[in-house]
């Protein structure tokens, strides 16, 4: 049994949403260290997690989510945002590139999210 299989059996709830909810927020506190720019991390009620991964050129920052478009269809996306803007408020993050995530249960939802960040990551 994998770590992620093992810790999804002893979450309490029947709620798929909400056993992917606990996890993305487990997964944020560990990655908080590796996230250059925080502040510019996109967030809403539908975004369950969001990390910094290299830009697709030099001179971005990009940040990819896992968020959930209905009840069992999440996405992960990637936006993206030019370096010279880092600190220019007025400035949002761009959407660039959609995956739809096709399953509903919390191990194989977070299992193609893992090899999104993978593949930007260039591993």
């Amino acid at each position: 049994m994998t770590l992620l299989q093992e810790t999804i059996k002893n979450l309490k709830s029947d709620d798929n949403s909400e056993k992917i909810k606990i996890l993305c927020d487990q997964i944020s506190k560990e990655e908080k260290e590796f996230t250059k720019h925080p502040e510019r991390l996109p967030y809403g009620p539908n975004i369950f997690l969001s990390l910094e991964v290299p830009g697709r050129i030099s001179q971005e920052i990009a940040y990819l989510t896992l968020e959930r478009e209905s009840v069992d269809v999440y996405l992960a996306v990637l936006y993206t945002l030019p370096l010279s803007q880092i600190r220019n408020k007025d400035v949002g993050v761009k959407k660039q590139r959609v995956w739809q995530i096709e399953d509903h249960r919390p191990e194989k939802i977070l299992t193609a999210y893992a090899k999104v960040i993978k593949y930007l990551r260039g591993e």
